[in-house]
């Protein structure tokens, strides 16, 4: 389980709202994995992040166009690439079946995901606002 932290919010509530809520799915497929329920919990987990990705990603690269953020074309392709890696699970999951890889794959997709990618790469949309609003 991954407790959420005050570190990870950007300071703008619809973004940091989206990430808590990505944080609860990750941390209810990391129960059921804990559990002996992965198998039975990664189809579930797979349709969300699809939805999630989607709005998600949307919302967050609207707000980056709207802010003029530098690193807006880098943040979009970290982006499709986590799409792709989602969209490779759930091919896998619908071809190969379940399995402990595939379940330890999607663990480890979304701990990296949650630990390097919203705070260490959305911080920075933050701390973009911030200093735009500095300068106001």
């Amino acid at each position: 389980m991954i407790d959420w932290k005050e570190s990870y919010n950007i300071g703008v509530e619809k973004i940091d709202c989206q990430h808590r809520q990505l944080l609860l799915k990750l941390n209810e497929f990391f129960d059921a994995c804990t559990n002996q329920k992965g198998k039975e919990k990664i189809e579930e987990t797979l349709r969300f992040l699809k939805e999630y990705t989607i709005e998600h990603f949307g919302s967050e690269e609207q707000l980056m166009a709207d802010i003029d953020f530098p690193e807006l074309a880098e943040h979009q392709k970290t982006h499709a690439e986590f799409v792709q890696t989602v969209l490779e699970l759930e091919e896998s999951v619908k071809t190969k079946g379940v399995s402990v890889l595939s379940t330890i794959k999607l663990n480890r997709t979304l701990t990296d995901w949650l630990l390097n990618h919203i705070s260490k790469c959305d911080q920075l949309i933050g701390d973009c606002i911030a200093s735009k609003n500095k300068a106001v």
